[in-house]
């Protein structure tokens, strides 16, 4: 398999799962617990939320206030039943879909808040690759944070910038007038290019195209290609950024 092809499966391949979280599945304890949750109104839980200081969240105000408020208005509904597993899980399945509504707007995200929310998933892997074994990690490009039995404090706040630095694209890709454009073979070959200079190999280009989790070093590899998109200038370098962003997003 040549560099080229190798990097081109990496979009397909290597990201699903990445952003299952985003809605909130570890991070939302948002509202259940009141002494009389029938009579919370809409106001008292944006009101919380905002308390918590979720990334996410406020992204989305920010961003997409009317999708807000009716995220905020389903979480009501369910935190009136006053049960908490219910309220996370709409918090969680309502952001999920926000995220599959808007991913196709990455074509067009400036360079520069692609960039932010690629790092973010830098950091987080950068997080895992020293807290975990090579196990572990590997286990954890292949299904998320599942993969994770007690993520801390630092991997939830990891977490949310993901969540939060990904809607922020969406909302400046909403903004940006920047034609959509994919990554082309040209753009793949850049990275290919990219990644070799970077001290990558034909044999780690396979292992992440194939998301190998017999490959011990399947984790510093996938670092060094995050690291290699994020080296990218341009146009190109726009392309597969977002491109890779928009493969974890629409899933």
């Amino acid at each position: 398999m040549t560099a080229v092809a190798a990097l081109s499966f990496v979009a397909v391949k290597i990201l699903p799962w990445a952003l299952g979280f985003s809605g909130g599945k570890y991070l939302y304890q948002t509202v259940a617990g009141s002494p009389d949750p029938q009579t919370l109104t809409t106001a008292q839980v944006s009101e919380q939320i905002q308390s918590q200081g979720s990334q996410i969240f406020m992204a989305i105000q920010q961003e997409f206030p009317d999708d807000y408020d009716a995220v905020v208005e389903k979480i009501t509904a369910v935190a009136r039943l006053g049960n908490v597993e219910q309220v996370r899980n709409t918090s969680r399945m309502a952001v999920a879909s926000l995220r599959q509504k808007y991913a196709s707007l990455l074509s067009s995200s400036p360079d520069g808040n692609a960039a932010e929310a690629l790092r973010a998933q830098l950091a987080m892997l950068n997080h895992v690759m020293a807290r975990e074994t090579a196990i572990t990690c590997n286990n954890y490009l292949r299904n998320g944070p599942d993969a994770l039995s007690m993520p801390d404090q630092d991997f939830l706040t990891d977490m949310d910038k993901i969540g939060a630095t990904l809607f922020h694209a969406f909302g400046a890709a909403k903004k940006s007038g920047l034609a959509a454009a994919s990554a082309s073979d040209e753009d793949w070959s850049l990275l290919a290019d990219a990644f070799i200079n970077a001290g990558g190999t034909p044999t780690e280009m396979n292992a992440i195209a194939n998301v190998s989790p017999e490959f011990e070093g399947l984790c510093p590899a996938v670092a060094k290609l995050y690291t290699s998109a994020l080296s990218l200038q341009g146009e190109p370098g726009r392309h597969v950024k977002t491109t890779l962003l928009y493969e974890i997003a629409r899933n």
